[in-house]
């Protein structure tokens, strides 16, 4: 059994601990807090799992890392090679997660039988990365794909957000099947687009079509490479070639190129260095932390809005449309940092035709407050820039609010750019030097936004479609 003293060597920083027995890991965990969730385990309310582990183990070890994504890499890797038998005890393999790789075909070479893996599996022209339970490949309509997996992952939430971070830095298709018109992702590049190039049925592969994407596409092999590599734990060894490749690129005079590996070794320093990334993700009912991580969120919005009362309800707004036909707008609700479902509205575009996503705005927020039944906001985050803001701001100054109620301070955010526009400032803010915490939460309410106008529209169009 584990004397708790050993608690008081044990450091404050992120990292992966064992729980071992004659030298062999019997449960392996991560933790953005080592002594804190150590300490858990010897609880007088802990469960019976955990107090059987600490009376069979006979050791207790620890290993720092630098951040909690390299604590989440480092124990899917020792959960992967030890296999321990609390961990296998805890959870069935379905509560594990895997990111699945599919593997490389080269796009203008049509699959040939060699080409199909074991059941009748089948290699991808252009790789892409997923999320599952179980690694079995991932079944799409006719066939299987071959894929290479990497896991187990003990966080589905974690593992998502890892990704979803590396994306920005290298990024790659996420798009289940090639379509005609540019994704969303390929035009704020988060995505190269190479879902969007749906072939030519007559002449699939033109000479020239194979010219064009030909330097394109290695680069799209290399990020899908890099994310790989990153996901076993094998991310210093990428900053240095992609060091060497920058050093490479100047002497070259290649200062397009250069620029970029640089912006991709700042991204990756910037991803590996963060240290509230397993925090945000909490058991329930854990309210604590999660209330001291909106307080810091609220108080930095406060200072670039320039507004001194309490900030609760962040209203989002979109507009979604094709040229004009069909076109939606969407509200989504967060209070206190987090999602208010059952608050969110959609608005059906009446007044305005053709394509004009500023004045489609004006009457959204128009059509907003005239619900006096509705809480007012304390803040307007819209999908855009300054010709959005500016909208905003007219509809807000000519509304009838009651005296009692402060107008919402505005503010909008363009995807493309990640630049933040406020009535404080007159120049933009990057998102990317404010606190990871108030960028994540802005870039999620315009996401969600986004999502529900983007859904309501695909919805009138499919009954456009049907006539209905």
């Amino acid at each position: 059994m584990i004397n708790i003293k050993v608690l008081k060597n044990a450091p404050k920083t992120a990292g992966v601990y064992l729980f071992k027995k004659v030298g062999l890991p019997l449960y392996v965990g991560k933790a953005a807090n080592l002594k804190k969730r150590l300490a858990s385990y010897f609880r007088k309310n802990a469960s019976e799992k955990i107090l059987r582990l600490v009376q069979e183990a006979t050791k207790l070890e620890w290993i720092e890392t630098e951040s909690e994504i390299e604590a989440l890499l480092k124990e899917a890797e020792l959960i992967k090679k030890y296999r321990p038998k609390y961990n296998i005890l805890m959870r069935d393999d379905k509560n594990y997660f895997y990111v699945g790789i599919t593997r490389l075909r080269p796009r203008f070479v049509k699959a040939t039988p060699g080409e199909q893996g074991s059941g009748g599996q089948a290699k991808e022209e252009f790789p892409r990365i997923f999320v599952t339970h179980q690694p079995a490949g991932l079944q799409t309509i006719n066939h299987k794909l071959q894929t290479q997996h990497i896991g187990p992952f003990t966080s589905g939430s974690a593992l998502k957000e890892t990704l979803r971070l590396l994306r920005r830095i290298f990024p790659y298709c996420t798009c289940a099947k090639p379509h005609k018109r540019q994704c969303l992702n390929s035009q704020i590049g988060r995505c190269f687009g190479y879902c969007c190039l749906q072939r030519n049925q007559q002449h699939p592969y033109k000479l020239e079509y194979v010219g064009m994407l030909t330097d394109a596409k290695q680069e799209y092999v290399r990020n899908i490479q890099s994310v790989v590599r990153i996901l076993q734990g094998k991310q210093t060894k990428i900053a240095t070639e992609l060091k060497r490749e920058m050093r490479i690129a100047t002497v070259q005079q290649d200062f397009e190129r250069a620029a970029k590996l640089r912006d991709q070794i700042a991204g990756l320093e910037n991803v590996f260095s963060h240290r509230q990334f397993l925090e945000v993700r909490l058991p329930r009912g854990s309210r604590t932390s999660k209330t001291t991580r909106w307080y810091k969120i609220k108080q930095v919005l406060q200072s670039i809005l320039g507004e001194k009362n309490k900030i609760s309800r962040v209203e989002g707004y979109d507009i979604s449309n094709i040229s004009g036909t069909e076109a939606t707008g969407s509200m989504a609700v967060f209070i206190d940092g987090r999602p208010a479902k059952s608050e969110y509205r959609k608005f059906k575009i009446k007044t305005v035709r053709g394509a004009n996503d500023v004045a489609m705005l004006k009457e959204v927020i128009g059509r907003r407050l005239r619900h006096g039944e509705w809480a007012y906001p304390d803040v307007l985050l819209i999908d855009g820039g300054k010709p959005q803001l500016s909208a905003a701001r007219a509809i807000l100054r000519k509304s009838d609010f009651p005296r009692e109620v402060r107008l919402p301070k505005v503010a909008a955010l363009a995807k493309k750019e990640e630049e933040l526009y406020t009535e404080k400032k007159e120049q933009p803010i990057r998102l990317s030097a404010l606190p990871r915490e108030t960028a994540l939460f802005l870039q999620r309410v315009r996401d969600e936004s986004h999502r529900f106008a983007k859904k309501y529209h695909h919805k009138l169009r499919e009954k456009l479609y049907r006539g209905e």
